[in-house]
């Protein structure tokens, strides 16, 4: 499986009113969405931080975004500018559903057949409906990456994804490095999304953010069995960093207050320490002999 280290290509499959319903949601109420579905909607979503993590995996070669897109014209401008190809879904139904995921796991079921040369495949949505999607897309080699809301997030949606962002983490980040182009994005303010309040149905369990203490739990069982399989306490600083991104795949150090994957594993002195810079550097269990050095290596 190519990883981002390597020359990737990227597509985007943007669920927009999923997106847009989880946002207008949270600023409004349960239902809010829902009561006003058929009326000219108000820009909630920032497509840029969406799009620049996209952009981290590698070039942006499919950019598709689907909906009823007689009631989104406030966010032409922004998708315009993006780049993103409307897929124009006309409601079916007295619910008025448009079956954009059905519609959406097809495209890229058939983009990934027909373009060898696509490595990694973005969804953009809460929704548990692109777990069948996600397997696929493993199964044929490819890296499959999930964008949702944290708080509604599908837990089993995330746990089928190589990796997992939240939307409110890749909104905190973009923000740090240039707070006017995230909450001015014509007009609108960045929305604070709170848990859902109910306790949710099993089949729609939703998770936020992992904690400092679960992201610590990941890689120490992480660490402990790659130093296992090595046969030796010498661990490569990025292998760890895949490997505890395959435990957690909503993981993200930033998210965390942490700068980087170095400082993240500097919060724990006592379960690890860095050895060397060789490589990307390589890290070994506090506490054991380091990897071929032999040497005692302690907090």
């Amino acid at each position: 499986m190519l990883m981002r280290d390597e020359a990737t290509k990227v597509a985007i499959y943007w669920d927009f009113e999923n997106l847009h319903a989880v946002l207008a949601n949270a600023a409004h109420g349960d239902g809010a969405y829902r009561d006003n579905r058929l009326k000219s909607q108000p820009v909630f979503v920032n497509l840029t931080p969406i799009l620049e993590y996209a952009a981290s995996l590698g070039d942006i070669i499919i950019n598709r975004a689907y909906g009823n897109w007689q009631f989104f014209a406030n966010y032409r401008h922004a998708l315009n500018e993006a780049g993103v190809d409307l897929i124009q879904m006309f409601p079916r139904g007295q619910n008025m559903k448009n079956s954009a995921d059905i519609r959406m796991a097809l495209d890229a079921l058939s983009d990934v057949s027909n373009h060898a040369h696509l490595t990694h495949v973005v969804v953009v949505s809460s929704d548990s409906d692109f777990i069948s999607l996600a397997q696929k897309i493993k199964q044929a080699g490819r890296f499959i990456a999930g964008v949702g809301v944290s708080g509604v997030s599908n837990r089993f949606w995330i746990a089928s994804c190589n990796e997992f962002k939240f939307y409110q983490n890749l909104l905190a980040a973009s923000a740090e490095l240039n707070p006017p182009a995230v909450t001015q994005l014509l007009g609108v303010e960045p929305v604070e999304i709170e848990p859902a309040s109910a306790e949710p149905d099993v089949e729609v369990e939703a998770v936020g953010s992992p904690s400092l203490d679960e992201a610590k739990l990941a890689m120490q069982r992480a660490l402990k069995q790659l130093v296992d399989r090595n046969g030796e306490n010498y661990v490569s600083r990025s292998a760890l960093k895949v490997f505890i991104k395959r435990l957690l795949p909503s993981f993200d150090e930033q998210a965390l207050g942490c700068a980087n994957f170095a400082e993240f594993l500097h919060r724990f002195p006592d379960l690890v320490v860095e050895v060397d810079l060789i490589s990307g550097g390589h890290v070994a269990l506090a506490g054991q002999p380091a990897g071929s050095a032999g040497l005692p290596i302690s907090p």
